[in-house]
């Protein structure tokens, strides 16, 4: 875990005044000594202990009935450090004398808040964890912007070159640092093995160039062969062989200007009017550890997560249900882990994913009732624990349904710049609404003082470049039936648990009465 490397002085000083009512005054003062402590939390950033003073007594002479007045003054500790001021006490590379071309980059940032503000929001849930990590290896903190770059901190990022994830891997290269994948699980989207296997490629490549971090970062754009062979090149031309010097692609020309940018702006974000959002001194999500095949959707339902949030922490599965076999890790929001936690201490595995149920009778054989529902034998004997073939007639088996639908992954707004020439009757505000911007927005995109534009003028509007159109919903009024239960109402309907719950005011627990209306809102398509 990051540890502190740069100790915070704690200084707390006591003076304690005493004055003797029927003597002259009298004053003193008792320096509490400075200590110095470094966090041992694993779990914070920095937490660094503070020093009591002392509870010091007023002290009392025999022959002074009188009782002396104690006056003690203690300063504030100052609070510990925050999170972004964690980030810059962990920076390693050079940003003084920053070329022009990370100075126009910068200007770029900064013309465009909202694109700031947009990806450190995104960026929330994992930043923490990435900056924690990144830490542990003794890397510079400045790569906890890498992602920002790479993907915007979108973990269901995918590239035209077939690459995915927060580290934005292509297929070869997930192989090579052990990133496994198939038709269940992607880990080049697994927030936690993407980031250890990103840190051991940069550490890698940071070796390979000779401690030089900007041709690293060059290699991990455009691939350590090119780099190595723009260095040879440049070798045999008699010509420098730092990042500035070698000869790269245009797009990995930009890409480490841009992170350079992003650490100079973060180093003093005062200096360039920029306010960073708060992070809090604490990990985001926690994994849970699942032995046995589960639906997302029960997991959704059981520890109340949004549906997109968990879709971000748990990108990795492609289907509707974890794979078949081994133990898999489901990242959850701290709050949300404790519900789900126990629902898999206390329940059967094997109703974890959707299933019928059968019951045996003469003459069945496995191999015909899996004919018969369509799903593999194997399946039917892992689902109910059978070693053999041999069914008991009366019992009841639980068959399988499918293997799970594949994941839709919601589409996550990504921003591009356009240029408004501003034409009779244009106002701030008729272009804000026209392009889902606001007029703060404008102003402070466009550098304006005020809302006077005129006509002709040359306006930068920040807007969504994809976007995902919303369903209309159908108001159904379902009449409960005989057998009626709120989990196979929501698996009728697709819907949460939660959900008809919030729309009609009902508890979890409440049992639904035969002839009860409920209110539900569905996709028309599902029925």
């Amino acid at each position: 875990m990051i540890t502190l490397k740069n100790p915070i002085l704690v200084s707390i000083s006591a003076v304690v005044l005493i004055s003797l009512s029927a003597c002259s005054g009298l004053s003193g003062s008792i320096p509490i000594q400075t200590q110095t402590s470094q966090s041992k939390d694993a779990e914070d950033f920095a937490s660094s202990e503070k020093t009591i003073s002392e509870n010091l007594q007023p002290i009392v002479p025999d022959d002074n009935p009188e009782p002396i007045a104690v006056q003690q003054v203690v300063e504030k500790a100052p609070e510990e450090p925050e999170f972004w001021q964690k980030i810059r006490d962990g920076y390693q590379l050079d940003l003084s004398d920053l070329p022009l071309k990370v100075q126009k980059q910068r200007d770029w940032y900064l013309e465009n808040p909202n694109y700031l503000r947009i990806v450190f929001k995104r960026a929330e849930p994992f930043i923490f964890y990435v900056a924690d990590q990144l830490d542990t290896a003794g890397l510079p903190l400045e790569l906890v912007f890498l992602p920002i770059i790479e993907s915007t901190y979108d973990p269901l990022a995918y590239s035209p070159s077939h690459a995915a994830g927060l580290w934005q891997f292509i297929p070869s290269t997930a192989r090579q640092f052990g990133l496994e994948r198939d038709r269940w699980y992607d880990g080049r989207r697994d927030v936690v093995q993407s980031t250890e296997a990103a840190i051991t490629y940069l550490s890698y490549l940071h070796r390979r160039f000779d401690g030089d971090w900007l041709l690293a970062l060059a290699a991990y754009n455009s691939g350590e062969g090119f780099v190595s062979k723009s260095i040879r090149r440049n070798l045999r031309e008699g010509k420098p062989t730092d990042f500035w010097n070698v000869k790269l692609p245009r797009e990995t020309r930009n890409y480490v200007p841009q992170l350079l940018a992003l650490a100079s702006i973060i180093s003093d974000p005062k200096k360039y009017n920029v306010t960073l959002p708060e992070i809090p001194f604490e990990p985001y999500f926690t994994s849970v550890q699942v032995n046995h095949q589960i639906a997302l959707s029960t997991i959704i339902d059981v520890s109340g997560v949004s549906p997109s949030l968990f879709t971000q922490l748990n990108a990795a599965y492609r289907r509707s249900i974890t794979p078949p076999e081994g133990s898999y890790q489901i990242l959850l929001p701290r709050a949300n882990a404790k519900d789900f936690r126990h629902f898999i201490n206390t329940t059967n595995p094997r109703t974890w994913i959707p299933h019928k149920e059968y019951i045996i009778a003469s003459g069945d054989t496995l191999s015909h009732i899996a004919l018969r529902f369509n799903v593999p034998v194997s399946s039917i004997k892992k689902r109910n624990g059978l070693l053999g073939d041999r069914l008991t007639i009366g019992n009841t088996l639980y068959i399988p349904e499918g293997d799970g639908e594949a994941m839709v992954v919601p589409k996550i707004m990504r921003y591009k710049t356009i240029s408004h020439i501003v034409t009779s009757g244009d106002t701030l505000s008729s272009l804000a609404v026209k392009y889902g911007t606001s007029v703060r927005d404008l102003r402070a995109q466009n550098g304006l003082n005020s809302e006077l534009i005129r006509i002709g003028q040359a306006l930068d509007i920040l807007v969504p470049s994809a976007s995902t159109k919303s369903t209309k919903l159908r108001r159904l009024f379902y009449t409960v039936k005989s057998g009626d239960s709120l989990y196979l109402i929501a698996k009728k309907f697709s819907l949460l648990i939660s959900d008809i719950t919030r729309w009609n005011k009902i508890s979890r627990e409440e049992y639904l009465q035969p002839g009860q209306k409920l209110t539900l809102f569905i996709n028309p398509r599902i029925i």
